[in-house]
This record gives structure tokens, C-alpha cells and sequence, in this order.
């Protein structure tokens, strides 16, 4: 009796196991789309134009810097737009393997994919130069060196690429090596065929006659799943101008940002979080 009771849990197993990878393969074929066609020309440049006014680019490209928090990988940035300097902090031991998000570039910062993986025993933050990489980082307020300082160096540079993207990829339409094409269905179509280290990423993203962008489509290296879906929700309209989709929500994973606070300027009469970063980049050049 006892091995018939054996036998047939096994066989409940196995249908169950069966069930679950006919359900993943379905679901992966589900949601695989093939890149549509469409053409670049003056109606795709039109459509690009109309998204940046509605999304506030004007806005974006005055503001001095800006700080927001990326979930679900719980990373919290501040990003000195004018002298290019980045603060990430990396919350409740979040490590690099996460894969939350697929990166691209904004205009001068290219494109860059989270490899490796990094284990931490507390907050990490790291202080960093866009342009020379160079930086400081901090483990519950100690600083580290060596090889795991450089790890977490170009972990919060790959994050800061990925999560800037997210919190706002129509300041990138115009990116060097963007190509911007318009569907038959009038779905504006981003490839980006040059920079960083994923160059083939392709975002289609549909906005109405206002130029708001209701949902976008992702081809990307990142993301195995060919034309998933995201919509643009929860939108914010701030003081400056600046519009900003604080919930891009899919069957699969919600991305969200939130804690998004604007600096029209920065440092301005606030203590300058970058002096320790800056004042160490002084000093080993006047070596």
C-alpha cells in the first residue's frame, strides 16, 4: 500500500512539473513578438517631438539634479546633472544579479547591463565621477578599497544607467545612435543601434494625441521576453514642468519610482553630498 501511495505521488508530481513547464512555454510564446517594421521620416520626428513636450524635456534638461528610488531593487539615487556625479545608495543587501530592468542611455552616459554579484552586510554607498569612473564607497559608513571597491563602482554605474532610464527614457529619443521610426499602428520606435554595451535595444512606445505615453513595448537583451508590455501609470506633473510616470506596471514585474524630489539648484545653500568625492579627485591630481 505504501509504495502504491509513493507511485502515485510521484505521478502527481510529475503531471504537476509537466503542467508547469507547458504553462511557462506558453506564457513565454504569449508575450514573444517579432519587431514590427516602421519608418523613420518627418511623421516619426513629429511624434518624438510631441512626447518630449508632453513629458516635459524642456524641464528636464534646466533641472540641476534630481533624486528618486528605484524598486523593486531598492536603490536610491541622487544624480547631479551639471557636474555629472552620482550617489547610489543599495538597500536591504540588494545584490547585482537583479535583472529588474533593461538599461539604455541617455545622451552622453551610454548603455550598460548588471553582471556579477555583489553581497553586501548593510547599505552600500557609493559616490561616483560619470565621466572618469572614478569614486568613493562606503559599507555602513566604512570605506572600502581594492577589488571590492572597484566591483561596487561599476555595479552603481550600471544602475545609475538602468534606473535613470526608467525614471525618464523620453530624455533619450535623441540619443546618439537612437534611430527613431513610426509604426503603421503609430507607435513610435526606438532602436538604439550604437553605444554602450547593448547596442539592437528597441523600445515601441504608443502615446496619445497629446503626446502621453500610454504603454511601451521591449525588445532588449536584458529581458528574454521579446515585445513585453509595460504601461506608464501614476503620473507626476512637477512644479518645473517635469512629467514622470511613477509606476511602469506589467503581468510580470511592476517597476516603480518613487521619492522623486526636483533641484532647480544644486548644491545651492545645502551642504555638497559630492565634497568628499571631489576633494579626493582634487587631491590625487595635484599628486
Amino acid at each position: 500500500m505504501k509504495l502504491a501511495l509513493k507511485k502515485k505521488t510521484l505521478t502527481y508530481i510529475t503531471i504537476l512539473v509537466s503542467l508547469l513547464v507547458t504553462a511557462g512555454i506558453w506564457i513565454g510564446i504569449s508575450i514573444t513578438r517579432d519587431l514590427p517594421s516602421a519608418t523613420p521620416g518627418p511623421a516619426a520626428e513629429r511624434k518624438t517631438a510631441l512626447v518630449e513636450d508632453f513629458t516635459g524635456l524642456k524641464a528636464w534638461k534646466e533641472t540641476d539634479a534630481i533624486s528618486f528610488r528605484f524598486n523593486p531593487a531598492h536603490r536610491k539615487h541622487l544624480f547631479d546633472r551639471n557636474r555629472r556625479l552620482v550617489r547610489v545608495q543599495f538597500l536591504n543587501n540588494e545584490s547585482s544579479d537583479d535583472k529588474s530592468a533593461s538599461p539604455n542611455p541617455d545622451g552622453n552616459e551610454g548603455k550598460a547591463s548588471e553582471s556579477g554579484t555583489l553581497q553586501s552586510n548593510g547599505e552600500v554607498t557609493v559616490l561616483l565621477q560619470l565621466d572618469s569612473k572614478k569614486g568613493l564607497v562606503f559599507e555602513n559608513g566604512k570605506e572600502l578599497s581594492g577589488s571590492d571597491k572597484g566591483a561596487w563602482l561599476q555595479k552603481a554605474y550600471e544602475a545609475h544607467i538602468n534606473d535613470l532610464f526608467w525614471l525618464n527614457p523620453f530624455s533619450a529619443l535623441r540619443a546618439p545612435g537612437a534611430v527613431r521610426r513610426l509604426t503603421d499602428d503609430q507607435g513610435l520606435l526606438i532602436t538604439y543601434e550604437t553605444g554602450g554595451v547593448t547596442p539592437g535595444d528597441s523600445y515601441l512606445i504608443y502615446a496619445d494625441a497629446r503626446g502621453k505615453p500610454q504603454r511601451w513595448l521591449l525588445w532588449t537583451q536584458a529581458i528574454p521576453a521579446r515585445g513585453i508590455e509595460f504601461t506608464f501609470e501614476d503620473w507626476k506633473e512637477f512644479e518645473n514642468g517635469l512629467r514622470i510616470s511613477q509606476k511602469r506596471a506589467s503581468f510580470l514585474r511592476n517597476v516603480e519610482l518613487d521619492e522623486i524630489e526636483i533641484y532647480p539648484d544644486f548644491p545651492g545653500q545645502r551642504p555638497d553630498p559630492f565634497a568628499p568625492l571631489l576633494e579626493r579627485i582634487a587631491k590625487e591630481e595635484a599628486r
